[in-house]
């Protein structure tokens, strides 16, 4: 969480937005940057907050700009016409959300929504696209940012797909409980149908697969409070597939 002073500076601050927001490993990218560029990028910013279930980038439209997400947290949805929806990612406060397309073909290729309520940059992708051809130091961290983001959605796709329904409710439990919250038990912030998203799977299969979990005694659940009370099991079933 931020505290207020930094929620107050970046209403009205331009040159050191993303950089003291950010915890000082995660504001690379802009720390690659010199004052001046720095202040041109955040020059056009618009500060936007979102309420639960509000949609911040929808798939398939244009890139006109590029999300700091610096509180809150959102899901990264791949929308099928079929209206089956797989959650790619949760991203948790401090990231960058470019929804792909930012520096390739100007299109979203996924819909972004609000989880919590999430306070966020608009920043134009233009002056973005003008900084990546003068620094190359710049261009060269946001490269490794974007790397780093699509293999592990690859890695989770890979786990949809040659996974069983127990390892893919596993591989979400233990993503939710070592990336996300980062504590067990937590309080989970997605409902059932989000959980299914997540793991590939029906709403009424991904809970069928939970109740096993908790009848093993893997798991335990009580409404939004999940703990995992055996982690190596999980984890064999997660290998297991």
């Amino acid at each position: 969480m931020f505290d207020d002073s930094l929620k107050k500076d970046c209403v009205s601050c331009q040159k050191n937005c993303c950089v003291k927001c950010f915890p000082e490993s995660e504001a690379v990218i802009f720390q690659s940057l010199s004052t001046d560029e720095l202040e041109y990028l955040m020059q056009c910013k618009q500060h936007i907050i979102f309420n639960p279930g509000e949609t911040i980038i929808k798939q398939k439209t244009s890139t006109t700009h590029f999300v700091c997400l610096k509180q809150g947290m959102a899901k990264m949805v791949a929308e099928s016409s079929r209206g089956k929806n797989i959650i790619l990612k949760i991203l948790p406060g401090h990231s960058l959300i470019t929804a792909g397309g930012v520096v390739s073909d100007d299109i979203r290729h996924f819909t972004v929504t609000a989880i919590t309520r999430v306070e966020c940059c608009f920043i134009d992708s233009e002056r973005l696209h003008k900084l990546l051809e003068r620094n190359s130091k710049f261009a060269y961290e946001l490269l490794k940012y974007n790397n780093s983001q699509n293999i592990q959605m690859l890695e989770s796709l890979v786990g949809l797909t040659q996974k069983y329904m127990p390892g893919r409710v596993a591989d979400t439990l233990l993503y939710l409980k070592n990336k996300i919250y980062q504590t067990n038990p937590f309080e989970c912030n997605l409902n059932k149908q989000e959980l299914a998203e997540m793991s590939g799977m029906t709403k009424e299969s991904f809970i069928r697969s939970l109740k096993e979990l908790e009848l093993s005694g893997i798991v335990r659940h009580n409404r939004r409070e999940i703990e995992i009370l055996n982690e190596e099991d999980l984890v064999m079933i997660s290998k297991n597939g």
